[in-house]
């Protein structure tokens, strides 16, 4: 994400106003039509980013080409005041403050247009933005605006969808997915007990893992030849949101059809549903913080199995663990 270094600004002597003021007054100059002339799209490139550069540079280019059909003939920008509601600095890895970070900020300006056979148009708008402070050559410094609240819908271009419980069972299905292919062993295909680590946590990691070693053993010994999954489907019982403050619970009844053969024999295909306790889990606190200022999209999540209910005695294997946690904290991932 390269940076246009700002005339008489110092990234060793921050003036985090004035730099905000004048990047945004690079931004609409950029935007800027005159009489005759053209849009600087270059010298906007410079200044955006991340999802706010993937929404505002199609909507210039579609300008672009109204001005070379000579529907558009002017457009201009004034009384653009940039205030400062938030300045968050970012920390290197060793945990050291850097001059590098955020800012979220309002906009106003007034943009005036001229239109083939209309009258001039003005518009006097407040937004709200996103953006990147970032060190350009050895003591230059460039502003990235990377973000964006739509007035349309009043949400940061950068936030994820709202989670409905479609969508919850749309990831889910993509995470069993996941899950049991890992658990499938296959001519070409070794079960991958280091991918199934990573997928589970907490009591059901510490149930379902010697399980999976187990079954290891018994392919490399030749007993077990084969063991895949198919006809995966996924039901959400249930969904909590607000079951930690790093994500959310589910409980899901997820059914299979388990192919199995052994060195004896194959075994019947085995249909079976089983209910799982699955944690959203997603990052949080300080790098939260600094993330929304850079990323090109929402934040990542991780979904992970943290609890199974044991069908031969009906009970949760974190209460038969005699946990009263089912979620682990933060740092299990």
């Amino acid at each position: 994400m390269a940076a246009t270094p700002l005339a008489n600004a110092s990234y060793a002597r921050p003036r985090i106003e004035v730099e905000v003021q004048r990047a945004f007054e690079l931004v609409y100059q950029a935007r800027t039509l005159r009489p005759g002339g053209r849009f600087d799209v270059d010298a906007l490139r410079g200044l955006v980013g991340g999802v706010y550069a993937e929404y505002t540079l199609p909507l210039l280019d579609d300008e672009v080409r109204a001005a070379q059909a000579g529907v558009l003939q002017q457009v201009t920008f004034k009384d653009i005041v940039v205030q400062l509601d938030e300045w968050v600095p970012f920390y290197d890895a060793q945990g050291n403050g850097t001059l590098e970070g955020g800012a979220r900020v309002h906009v106003t300006r007034t943009r005036e247009d001229v239109r083939a056979g209309a009258s001039r148009t003005s518009e006097t708008a407040t937004y709200q933005f996103r953006m990147l402070r970032k060190r350009v050559g050895a003591d230059s410094v460039g502003w990235v605006v990377t973000d964006f609240l739509n007035p349309g819908d009043d949400r940061w271009l950068s936030a994820p969808p709202p989670l409905t419980n479609a969508v919850i069972e749309g990831e889910l299905k993509t995470f069993f997915d996941t899950f049991y292919e890992a658990r499938t062993l296959a001519p070409g295909h070794p079960l991958d007990l280091e991918k199934s680590r990573f997928l589970v946590a907490g009591s059901f990691g510490a149930y379902t893992m010697p399980l999976l070693e187990r079954s290891q053993a018994e392919a490399a010994s030749g007993a077990l030849r084969e063991m895949r999954y198919t006809d995966i489907s996924v039901r959400l019982e249930s969904w909590d949101p607000q079951a930690s403050d790093h994500g959310g619970l589910a409980t899901v009844a997820v059914t299979r059809t388990a192919l199995v053969a052994r060195s004896s024999d194959a075994e019947p295909p085995q249909v079976a549903t089983y209910e799982y306790r699955v944690h959203r889990h997603g990052f949080h606190g300080a790098l939260i913080a600094s993330s929304v200022f850079f990323m090109s999209g929402p934040l990542p999540v991780d979904w992970l199995a943290i609890d199974f209910l044991r069908p031969d005695v009906n009970r949760w294997v974190t209460d038969l663990g005699g946990s009263t946690v089912i979620i682990p904290d933060a740092a299990h991932y």
